[in-house]
């Protein structure tokens, strides 16, 4: 039963992404599973229970996507580019109107788990910080609890915006710009010199 509730998150959660959340119905749900909404309630009581599960299963890949590798060889802009490119690639797939449904018909689900991703990524940042500044590519002067906070913030305050606003600000074309002004607030001479040798948002 388990493996059978996993495949009704995924296929679900892939709808609300595409449509928003509150335009998708359960009787949506049932034609795109090709299951009876009998079915679909032995699984979940309501699409309250159904939604905070899909959030659940999607906040985790959006933390993956944000999360720094752990190998340990990667430097510090290495492990910048990689995040940038799987958290842009989550974000070219996502409708806006998702995160403001979620923010508009589920209040506490919407804070619980953007409190949950902003304090995930305030360390992962910070960390990522503290070893750009020993590699000796990132600005020694930075203060990395600042620029963590600052950082991992940003997607709480979009999150308070409005449709339109949100609609703009959580784009992939907002977030490169929005990380290539973080790098170059944190990098020094020698790691924008690195960088430039990439060519990585020519591509990107």
């Amino acid at each position: 039963m388990e493996t059978h509730l996993q495949n009704i998150i995924e296929k679900v959660g892939a709808l609300f992404i595409r449509y928003g959340i509150k335009s998708v119905t359960m009787d949506d749900i049932a034609r795109h599973l090709g299951i009876s909404k009998k079915t679909i309630y032995t699984y979940v009581k309501d699409k309250n229970e159904l939604v905070e599960m899909v959030v659940n299963e999607q906040v985790n890949k959006h933390l993956h996507a944000n999360a720094f590798p752990p190998d340990s060889n990667m430097n510090a802009l290495d492990e910048l580019l990689l995040v940038y490119k799987n958290a842009r690639e989550m974000l070219m797939n996502t409708n806006p109107g998702y995160q403001y449904d979620l923010k508009k018909y589920y209040p506490k689900l919407c804070a619980k788990y953007s409190s949950f991703k902003k304090e995930h990524l305030f360390e992962k940042i910070k960390n990522n910080l503290i070893k750009g500044k020993k590699e000796g590519i990132y600005r020694a002067e930075i203060n990395e609890d600042i620029i963590a906070h600052m950082h991992a913030s940003r997607n709480y305050y979009a999150e308070e915006t409005s449709r339109d606003e949100m609609a703009l600000l959580m784009t992939p074309e907002a977030f490169r710009e929005l990380f290539i002004y973080h790098m170059h607030a944190v990098l020094n001479r020698e790691g924008l010199e690195l960088l430039n040798q990439k060519n990585f948002f020519q591509f990107n």
